[in-house]
């Protein structure tokens, strides 16, 4: 019996296959938020209207907004104001109870960013309350009269539940990295949480199309709304990523983008543009 030849160290490392990286996550990331992000702001302003139709009114959805007449009543403006935060709420803690510790997948990376963006919808509505009038809670302030002391104190709680909430979000993601990048060490988890910005600004810049033929202003602070409790959102993720972690055990390869991935994102702004921007009656 024969032993095999040896091969030289450099050859061995030529014919091994190429370790995936995080930067082989951007194209899953960026896809599945703009997908998913697309996703709950429909089921926000779906609240809204929801809210709306079991007060009696006829409201309709449009491309990152919702709409329907005026009520004379307080109670009910406050109410429909209100629904929008409480259904990015259930949407993010809904995704956050069926999301699993497994191998990464994409359909797996939508859940994540389902519970992220609807979570953090809820808590940026909270920051912003004194700073836009036109915002939910931003009404819901006008129409009681909330001193603007209060509406900072909201503001401040707000601020310290997303940093609160942020750090097993930010678990949550380090859980959907792929065994071949490294976590071991505090510096590594940041450097990871720190190369969202990549894929998330790539996300953003997918919600154009969604938008396009709708009210330009409504569209701009539509994606707006986005981008700020993202910008939070990843920040303070990456500050709690240097906190200690204990990683599963995992062989799995890395990340991967499916065909019907596309598929979805176009099905998404296709829905936009050919139902929500002539206006959805419910």
């Amino acid at each position: 019996m024969t032993s095999p030849p040896d091969i030289p160290a450099a050859r061995q490392d030529a014919a091994a296959p190429p370790t995936p990286s995080v930067r082989a996550a951007w194209g899953p990331l960026a896809l599945s938020y703009a997908t998913a992000q697309l996703v709950e702001v429909f089921l926000h302003e779906g609240s809204h209207a929801l809210f709306a139709r079991a007060l009696g009114f006829h409201p309709a959805i449009g491309q990152f907004v919702e709409l329907h007449v005026p009520s004379p009543e307080r109670a009910q403006e406050a109410l429909v104001a209100a629904g929008g935060p409480i259904g990015s709420l259930v949407t993010g803690l809904v995704c956050w109870a069926l999301y699993r510790r497994r191998g990464p997948s994409y359909a797996r990376l939508l859940l994540m960013w389902l519970a992220m963006t609807g979570i953090t919808a809820f808590l940026g509505y909270l920051v912003v309350m004194p700073l836009l009038a036109v915002g939910d809670t931003g009404v819901v302030a006008r129409l009681y009269n909330v001193p603007v002391a209060v509406q900072f104190l909201v503001t401040a709680a707000g601020m310290g539940l997303l940093y609160l909430v942020t750090r097993p979000l930010s678990r949550m993601y380090l859980d959907s990295l792929p065994a071949s990048v490294p976590l071991d060490t505090p510096r590594d988890r940041k450097a990871s949480v720190t190369r969202l910005w990549i894929p998330y600004l790539i996300g953003l810049a997918l919600l154009v199309p969604a938008g396009l033929g709708g009210d330009p202003e409504v569209v701009f602070y539509g994606i707006l709304g986005c981008w700020g409790p993202g910008m939070a959102l990843v920040g303070f993720m990456t500050l709690n990523a240097g906190r200690p972690y204990e990683r599963e055990k995992r062989t799995d390869a890395g990340w991967r983008l499916p065909l019907w991935a596309f598929a979805g994102y176009a099905a998404v702004v296709a829905f936009y543009l050919l139902v929500l921007r002539p206006g959805l009656n419910i």
